[in-house]
């Protein structure tokens, strides 16, 4: 990695010696003896839009999303957030309460690749997954592509997910922020010269210092008023333009979440303390060799680390679970006619800890040390090639990955152990990934787009718990957990009406799912320290579906309605006999209605209505007793359906007179008007307990209650 960091300084050095002229010529055809040989050192002008089109003539590479029209969607806590907006849009299904994953088209949520500003983010989300990692403020770009995923992307199978920050340089000094009931936050981006410009942001909670005593005092559950959510995160970075056709810049991340839960019921738990942090950072180097021919080169970091300290069974545990990933990216884009070739290479190393746990007295299951950090480097070569003509657009691409698990590494067996010293190659796989994508214009307001697309994922994200907090394991590839596996198919037929003032789609799906994982013997088996990677059943998935679409653009009322029909299997031989089964993340329906509304200058209205069939869960049938212990009698796998969820959510802003350059306005917005009771956690409590006899019922525990919020934002530039 050092050679690679060193070899692209001296890129940027080289590149900033030989710079060409920074002096435009520019000539007036009108009357050329004005300024025929005049010189102009004029700052670049970058001009962005949308096309009102882009839904029909969109290829591979997905839509860029409206971040400007998400923000002023309903704000939970007075908090706008463009990623959680995800939810809303066709083919992703509702995470759920306190929960901001994306499961797209049947997926988990670890098979989404998200990006910010190229560097990978593991998880996220902050505190119950209420909010996401990234500030609102400082979101210049996202893009969504959930099929036809073009050859420079992989490692994942469901979808991408790419956010970036602003690189344009200010005029002026920017400053933007917000003060709500539960957290606040502040960016600014200052310009050092025409060249160079900085920009730095925080963000943090008071929810535990001011709400929860406030609540107290309100007299509400004492309980919930012990519990701790806070989180805080900050961004800094650079833009900086060497030359007219070459441009640097960099940024850094980083953030916290700290939840401390009192009491955890159905796991026999007390006090329960979690914290997890994001750290990400990046440089991206951009050369324009000429109008046909550029290079971006991107050298990324990303770091994510959760540890639990919990009682159970009188005893105090640890839990501890990182994954550090190193990758250095190089793609040429080359124009040639009617054809847009784009390809490159990766390279990148990972380290996974899965796992470590600490104990200070006795537990009721086995403790042994038998456990491995997982080291892993991986080389990839991608290539497509976009090709128009007439009416139809051709995306062809190949990915070609060769990845290797490598030392440290011990096997553990009971004839002797066999380890692996540093940097030795302990398993090696490789895979090819074919990608296809057409488009087809049947005229100026309809189209029909297909895709075939093949993914390899190297890393798998199994949950521990289920109860919001991001204890998940991140087991990569090695030598006994093969990599995830999918094929891809879709189609579907877009038509816009009115010069394109409303859109409708319809699109279907097709995903094979391969290679997936689960605990041989739940938790506890997670808690002994043993070679989890033996402890894991493989098996596989298939999900299908369609989904409808409706969205009006223009004029004082906008907004969409999207419509999800889904059904997401799984099979392991060792689980339900064998018989398939549906995933947790099974929803049937799910529709959003999303509405904006602006009624003059100063007032503007939005609403989001959403609504999702339950997810699935296994729960015994019946329990009994034999020699003095509980034994639960299970039925089919994942036969129970949780309650629905849905929700309604409003909010209004007005915006106030501008003074001496601030502009501001304040936001009214209430989390589940109607007040429902969401389901976060469904789980057998037991009513009493005399001689022997068990009396259970079934228990249903929700977070989210109708949450008023008023804040204030502000904009200085």
């Amino acid at each position: 990695m050092k050679q690679i960091f060193l070899t692209l300084i001296l890129f940027v050095a080289i590149q900033s010696i030989v710079a060409q002229d920074k002096h435009i010529l520019i000539k007036d055809s009108t009357d050329s003896k004005s300024i025929t040989k005049k010189t102009f050192d004029i700052s670049e002008v970058e001009v962005t839009a949308k096309l009102n089109d882009a839904n029909l003539k969109s290829g591979s590479t997905g839509l860029t999303i409206n971040v400007k029209q998400l923000k002023e969607l309903p704000k939970f806590v007075g908090e706008s957030d463009p990623y959680k907006a995800l939810q809303y849009m066709g083919g992703v299904s509702q995470a759920g309460e306190a929960n901001s994953g994306l499961y797209v088209r049947g997926g988990n949520n670890d098979q989404n690749l998200i990006l910010f500003n190229g560097s990978a983010i593991q998880n996220p989300t902050h505190v119950l997954g209420m909010f996401s990692v990234f500030n609102p403020d400082l979101v210049g770009e996202m893009r969504f592509i959930k099929s036809g995923m073009p050859a420079e992307y992989g490692g994942r199978l469901s979808s991408i997910v790419e956010i970036s920050t602003d690189q344009r340089i200010p005029d002026s000094l920017k400053l933007n922020g917000s003060i709500g009931l539960i957290s606040s936050r502040i960016s600014t981006q200052i310009p050092i010269n025409s060249r160079f410009s900085v920009y730095g942001s925080w963000r943090g909670s008071y929810i535990s210092s001011i709400i929860l005593p406030l609540l107290a005092k309100a007299g509400i559950d004492s309980l919930l008023t012990q519990n701790k959510y806070e989180f805080w995160d900050a961004n800094a970075g650079f833009n900086l333009r060497l030359s007219s056709k070459t441009k640097l810049n960099g940024h850094f991340y980083t953030g916290k979440d700290e939840l401390g839960i009192h009491e955890l019921k159905k796991y026999e738990m007390k006090e329960n303390k979690t914290f997890w942090n994001n750290t990400a950072a990046g440089l991206q180097l951009n050369h324009i060799f000429n109008e046909n021919f550029s290079l971006n080169q991107q050298l990324n970091y990303s770091k994510f680390h959760i540890q639990s300290t919990f009682e159970w069974f009188d005893s105090k545990q640890e839990l501890q679970s990182q994954f550090e990933n190193f990758s250095y990216k190089a793609d040429f884009l080359n124009l040639t006619g009617k054809h847009k070739l784009k390809y490159g290479t990766e390279l990148s190393y990972n380290a996974a800890v899965p796992h470590f746990i600490r104990n200070d007295s006795i537990l009721p299951i086995e403790i042994n040390d038998e456990r491995n950090n997982i080291n892993s480097t991986q080389a990839t070569l991608f290539f497509r090639d976009e090709y128009s003509f007439c009416k139809w657009q051709i995306n062809a691409g190949l990915r070609l990955n060769l990845y290797a698990h490598i030392g440290p590494y011990t096997d553990f067996d009971d004839n002797g152990d066999v380890a692996y010293a540093k940097n030795k190659i302990v398993k090696t796989y490789w895979g090819l990934e074919p990608r296809f994508y057409s488009r087809y214009l049947l005229n100026s307001e309809s189209s029909l787009k297909f895709a075939a697309t093949r993914h390899i994922q190297y890393i798998n994200q199994i949950p521990v718990f289920s109860f919001g907090v991001p204890t998940d394991l991140q087991i990569p590839a090695s030598l006994y957990v093969q990599p995830q596996g999918s094929w891809h198919f879709s189609g579907g037929f877009f038509r816009n009406f009115r010069s394109n003032t409303w859109e409708t789609s319809m699109e279907v799906y097709y995903k094979t799912l391969e290679n997936q994982l689960e605990f041989k013997n739940g938790i506890e088996a997670t808690f002994t320290n043993s070679m989890f990677e033996k402890n894991l059943l493989v098996g596989k998935g298939w999900t299908y579906g369609a989904e409808w679409k409706l969205s009006k653009n223009l004029g004082k009322f906008t907004g969409w309605i999207s419509y999800n029909l889904a059904w997401s299997y799984r099979q392991f031989d060792q689980i339900n006999k064998g018989i398939p089964f549906l995933a947790r993340n099974d929803r049937r329906h799910d529709i959003s209605v999303v509405g904006l509304y602006q009624l003059n200058d100063n007032w503007n209205f939005s609403s989001v209505f959403v609504y999702a069939t339950g997810s699935r869960l296994n729960l015994p049938v019946s329990w009994y007793v034999v020699d003095n212990k509980l034994i639960f009698e299970y039925g089919k796998y994942n036969a129970f359906e949780l309650p629905a969820y849905h929700r309604l959510d409003i909010s209004a802003n007005y915006k106030l007179k501008p003074k001496r350059g601030l502009k501001s306005e304040l936001n009214f917005s209430i989390y589940n008007v109607y007040n429902r009771a969401n389901p976060f956690q469904v789980y057998f409590s037991k009513k009493s307990f005399e001689s022997n006899k068990f009396n259970f019922h079934l228990s249903m525990a929700y977070l989210l209650p109708i949450i008023p919020s008023v804040s204030w934002t502000f904009h200085l530039n």
